[in-house]
């Protein structure tokens, strides 16, 4: 989500958020909302550029909540969003997390069955309203990990989230101040159905706490200066 806030004005699409948006104003005005340690020396925005911030947001973005106390599930996700299409133009949906929604099954329905027919919906939803789908998924409880990125397969559920998805992502933060540096996240892409659309490979970001933005970073040898790293053999 941080992502798309902070790059929103090279791609101004309505985007739709089955989450928490939190202050997106402050990667928009690249200033500080707080006037708090993160932000260092820089200049703390003005009253006027928040009601500014706000504006854009509310032109760009809308928001999902469920206000009662039951758990939407992935039905009424779509039923708001295709509305949401049709009233407002929106190009884009993101689903976080997706282990937040009600998944209730039926009582002979096995879990790979229930997500490879979610994953239907979901796929069917964005070719029939030509709306781009990201689904947010964490990996499951992993066991024996040592710090390094998980892969598609570690997704809590089913590998049917690798096999039904045109690309797969993995946002991996670096938490060991041995490894390497711990604002740093590593983008990899695992899966590209479409060639067209991009290739596999990595890229490092950095996050500038004070802005919110993620900023290119040249990480190794070999990668270009939008520090993308395609992977040995490609």
């Amino acid at each position: 989500m941080k992502v798309l806030a902070g790059n929103s004005h090279f791609a101004p699409w309505r985007t739709m958020f089955s989450s928490m948006l939190g202050n997106f104003w402050r990667k928009h005005l690249k200033k500080p909302f707080f006037d708090a340690r993160y932000g260092e020396y820089a200049e703390r925005m003005s009253a006027e550029e928040l009601e500014v911030g706000k504006q854009w947001l509310s032109d760009t973005f809308y928001l999902i909540r469920c206000e009662d106390d039951a758990l939407p599930n992935i039905k009424w996700v779509l039923d708001l969003a295709r509305a949401a299409v049709l009233r407002h133009g929106v190009r884009g949906l993101v689903i976080d997390p997706y282990n937040e929604l009600d998944h209730q099954r039926l009582a002979n329905m096995t879990e790979t069955e229930y997500v490879s027919q979610m994953l239907t919906l979901v796929k069917r939803f964005a070719q029939h309203h030509a709306c781009h789908v990201w689904l947010v998924a964490h990996p499951r409880q992993l066991q024996n990990w040592s710090g390094q990125p998980p892969n598609l397969y570690d997704i809590s559920g089913s590998a049917h989230f690798v096999n039904k998805c045109d690309n797969g992502i993995v946002i991996h933060r670096n938490r060991n101040p041995k490894a390497g540096p711990i604002d740093q996240v590593q983008v990899l892409v695992r899966k590209v159905r479409n060639k067209v659309v991009g290739t596999i490979g990595d890229a490092f970001l950095s996050y500038n706490r004070v802005t919110g933005e993620f900023m290119n970073v040249d990480n190794s040898a070999g990668s270009d200066n939008q520090g993308f790293k395609p992977p040995h053999g490609s």
